[in-house]
This record gives structure tokens, C-alpha cells and sequence, in this order.
């Protein structure tokens, strides 16, 4: 399960990253006008990763498989 949940929260660290980048290039460029879109992007891209990193760093250390807390 923890290999599930670490490729999955991997996939969608990388997919907001890809749309976070592409809205800030073409903010860039002028095709789209986002000042507040973009600024708010980033923040959430943050927040996604913050929480990320907390449920990566709680799985790894408290869920390990064979440490005979839950072994039956």
C-alpha cells in the first residue's frame, strides 16, 4: 500500500506541476491574462506538496511493514 499511495501522490505532484508550468508560460507569453490565477497556482502547488510531504513522511515512519506492531 505504501508504494500505491507514493506513486500515486508522485503523479499528481508531477501532473499540478505540469499545469501550474503551462499556466505560467503562457501568462508569460501574454496569451492568457492571469496575475491572480497564477499567484494562487503557486500557492496551491504549496499546499500540495506540503501535505504530500507530511503523508510520505507519516507513512514511511510510523506505517513500516515488519516492525511487529500489526504483524499477525
Amino acid at each position: 500500500m505504501e508504494k500505491g499511495l507514493k506513486k500515486v501522490t508522485a503523479t499528481v505532484l508531477v501532473l499540478a506541476t505540469l499545469l501550474f508550468a503551462t499556466l505560467a508560460v503562457l501568462s508569460i507569453w501574454d496569451i492568457i491574462q492571469i496575475e491572480q490565477i497564477f499567484r494562487k497556482s503557486l500557492f496551491t502547488l504549496i499546499v500540495i506538496f506540503s501535505a504530500s510531504a507530511i503523508i510520505l513522511f507519516v507513512f514511511t515512519n510510523f506505517f513500516r511493514p515488519g516492525r511487529g506492531d500489526d504483524s499477525a
